[in-house]
């Protein structure tokens, strides 16, 4: 079972570097209707994006911060769960998010388009982006580093997760 997920993963990474080498002229920032069918508009707003799929282990296991940084957050920051829908299924995401109480605002990339937008090669991804759409942090995983970078959305009380 293993060998197949780090092949979805190796295939993914490699259609990815394969996409991400069209021009980035397309608005860096996120529009669209989520899974639970809340309109998403990020543009002008400081925005937290995850990038993920329920095969990927490590995505699965960063998905209760997600949720924690997505129910405490400043109303300065903006956070958007964004499933890349490689090997999935808006039913089964939607199931997934169900199943562990996840409320956190969930786009589905149908298309590969958010994926290929923010170069993503691989997943988990996080990217925190300011108000024009620029990178200000960006990481393959959850670590002190993010969090760090996130802390400045968080009630100071909350900081510790």
């Amino acid at each position: 079972m293993n060998i197949r997920y780090t092949t979805l993963s190796l295939m993914f990474a490699l259609c990815s570097l394969v996409l991400s080498a069209e021009p980035h002229t397309q608005p860096r920032y996120v529009q669209g209707t989520t899974l639970q069918g809340t309109p998403i508009n990020t543009q002008g707003k400081v925005t937290y994006l995850k990038f993920w799929a329920t095969w990927c282990r490590y995505c699965v296991e960063e998905m209760p911060h997600l949720e924690h940084v997505f129910k405490n957050r400043d109303p300065s920051l903006t956070v958007v769960s964004i499933n890349i829908g490689l090997n999935q299924s808006e039913e089964l995401v939607k199931r997934f998010l169900d199943k562990h109480h996840y409320q956190v605002d969930t786009l589905f990339d149908h298309d590969g388009s958010l994926t290929r937008r923010f170069n993503v090669i691989g997943t988990p991804t996080h990217l925190l982006l300011d108000e024009q759409g620029n990178e200000i942090y960006r990481s393959a995983l959850l670590d002190e580093s993010l969090k760090r970078a996130l802390s400045a959305y968080l009630p100071k009380e909350q900081n510790h997760d």
